[in-house]
């Protein structure tokens, strides 16, 4: 009897809520499907490109935001099995390596970038950037959006120290025994997180043209792009949304926000393989 008043009791259990950051992950595998369409089967993919320029950003924000420190396995084979596939449709020239092994070498440096960042402030933070900028011309060809990438990480995590310093000091009754240690939260770390984007943008927006080449109007439209991303990033805050849609597409939001980089490693994968067994359908 207390085993079927169990069943009954989960059945009629609500599923879990949309979470603020299933739609920024839906929205970028959303933006990842069109450069990637664009990329293997449209002949002038410059609009494609456009707007599927601001895939990445949101990934490698995300990575600097998350505190988990796992490195899942799976991210290194298949970055390694992405990047070998990306070689081969090239004749085997060289790639950079896929953005996963990118994703995989921030996951593992974050939590030592944010004691730096944490005990030295805005020291740590200006060589910090000054490294990353200095390393761009040899990143690039290292791994996938080389440092330009990295300095959207850098802003995810200042970001994720600025929520949770705000956490903190809005907690009814929350004494200095609760909050951060007096080294731990740099000062001015709403400036801090603001300056880390706007860097990670112009360079970002810097790079990609420098890249692409973008036409005037195609450019205007990355440039708004990559505009109301970055505002919406910096206003960004983990837990449930609110605006909640009716299950079907609720679930469908929690599938995509649980499997994303999943979703990105097949959606890739097939195109490579459609590709070059099928390569008529190139442009």
């Amino acid at each position: 009897m207390s085993a079927e008043l169990h069943d009954a009791a989960g059945s009629t259990r609500a599923p879990p809520a949309v979470d603020n950051t299933d739609w920024l992950k839906t929205a970028a595998i959303i933006f990842v499907a069109v450069d990637h369409f664009g990329y293997f089967f449209v002949e002038n993919d410059l609009w494609w490109s456009a707007f599927g320029r601001l895939a990445a950003p949101t990934f490698f924000f995300l990575l600097g935001f998350a505190q988990t420190r796992t490195v899942p396995l799976y991210w290194i084979w298949l970055g390694v099995l992405l990047t070998v596939l990306e070689s081969w449709n090239a004749d085997w020239a060289w790639v950079a390596p896929n953005i996963l092994l990118s994703l995989a070498l921030i996951r593992l440096a974050r939590p030592y970038v944010q004691t730096l960042v944490q005990h030295h402030g805005w020291a740590a933070f200006v060589l910090l950037i000054c490294a990353l900028l200095a390393l761009l011309p040899i990143t690039a060809k290292l791994v996938d959006y080389g440092s330009a990438g990295w300095l959207w990480a850098l802003f995810g995590l200042c970001q994720r120290m600025y929520v949770d310093g705000r956490s903190v000091t809005h907690v009814p009754g929350a004494t200095q025994s609760l909050a951060l240690p007096a080294r731990a939260m740099p000062e001015n770390v709403a400036l801090l997180r603001l300056v880390a984007c706007t860097i990670a943008a112009v360079v970002y927006v810097w790079q990609e043209q420098k890249e692409y080449s973008f036409p005037q109007i195609q450019f205007a439209a990355f440039l708004l792009g990559i505009g109301i991303l970055s505002l919406s990033l910096c206003l960004f805050r983990r837990g449930p949304s609110r605006i909640q849609p009716r299950e079907a597409m609720a679930g469908l939001l929690r599938f995509i926000g649980r499997h994303t980089l999943e979703i990105y490693a097949i959606q890739l994968a097939g195109f490579e393989l459609l590709i070059k067994f099928v390569p008529d359908l190139a442009p």
